[in-house]
Parts: C-alpha cells; structure tokens; sequence
C-alpha cells in the first residue's frame, strides 16, 4: 500500500472528528472574530462620546460660575449687557418678552438645536428680581427641553452668554440619548428680564 492510500485510508476513518473541528474552525473565523472586532469599535466609540460629554458639561459649569459672578456684581453693565427697555408698552407687561423669545428662538435654530418643549413661567419665585418686587421690572423663565449633538448645544449655549440682554442660565440638566449616546437631551431653565416703565 502506498502512502496516499494510507492517508486517504486515515482521513475516512477520523472524518467524524475532522469535520466538526472544521464547521466549528469555520464559524469562529465568520462569526465570532468580526463581532469581537465591532464591540471593540463600539466600546471605543461610547468613550470618545462620553469624553465629549464631560468637555460639554465642564464647559457649562465654567459658563454657569461666570454667569453667577457677574450676577454678584452690583455694575451689570461692566460685561455690556443690558435689560431689554419696552417703554412704550402698550399691552402686559407679560407681552414684552416676544421680541426675547424669537431671538432665543433664532439663536436656537442658528446653533441646530431642536426645541422639543417651551413653557413659560412670568412668577419665578426663586429669581431674586422677582422677589424684589422692583416696579417695571419683569422676569420670565423659560423652561425648555431642547435635543441636539454636544458641539450644538455648546454652541447654543455660548451664544446665549454672548446676546447684549440680560440672560440668566439658571439651570440646565444634561442626559445622554440611549439610542444615540451622540445626541444629548437637554432640560433648561433660562431667565429673561425686560423693563417696561410707562413715560
């Protein structure tokens, strides 16, 4: 017997061994190696989003401490910024906010956030304009849940600080989107203030 007829004799006998090695051999190559490598992609995709999130939210913080000493200051007018003026009135004091919320709008639409939900609240209590009680001095916050990519809403954000008018971000919460962790959702509360003092 030669030797090609040995080989070909022992591979009959062990092919019950040999073809399942082979199927399993086959598998794992198709299967298994190219799904180990996408969870490798997706694992390193969620920590450059969720760096991406801390950048956003230190940058807020570093907005918001800003914000809280100008605030302090008795000059509101050293950093420029001004009380929207509507002397001239002629409806509630409530109506003088229209020409703030379309530019909130505006800088909203500019930066590609979506607004999601708005409400409106004219009796904050815990806004300290407000609880002055000062005569032609008004004060609405906004209560808003917008959804946009960190890059816009950090864009929002820094243009709000940057409008002439008096804005206060009194408080902002940020999640990520669980189907998209690129996406936030973002609840903010954010103070307007007009002056409407009859001539």
């Amino acid at each position: 017997m030669d030797k090609s007829k040995i080989l070909l004799k022992i591979l009959k006998e062990n092919m019950v061994y040999v073809l399942p090695f082979l199927l399993v051999l086959l598998l794992f190559v198709n299967f298994v190696v190219p799904e180990f490598f996408k969870n490798i992609e997706a694992f390193k995709r969620m920590n450059e989003t969720d760096s991406q999130y801390e950048q956003v939210k230190t940058q807020y913080d570093m907005l918001k401490a800003q914000q809280e000493m100008q605030n302090r200051q008795k000059k509101v007018i050293k950093d420029g910024k001004i009380v929207f003026d509507a002397p001239d009135m002629r409806f509630s004091p409530d109506a003088s906010f229209a020409p703030l919320f379309e530019l909130v709008l505006t800088i909203a639409q500019q930066s590609g956030i979506r607004i999601r939900a708005i409400d409106y609240n004219y009796a904050p209590q815990e806004d300290t304009i407000f609880a002055a009680k000062i005569d032609g001095y008004n004060v609405c916050e906004l209560d808003m849940v917008a959804v946009g990519s960190y890059t816009e809403l950090q864009t929002f954000f820094k243009s709000i600080m940057k409008e002439q008018y008096v804005t206060n971000l009194a408080e902002v919460e940020l999640t990520p989107w669980e189907k998209d962790k690129k996406v936030l959702i973002a609840k903010i509360k954010l103070r307007l203030y007009t002056r409407t003092i009859a001539n």
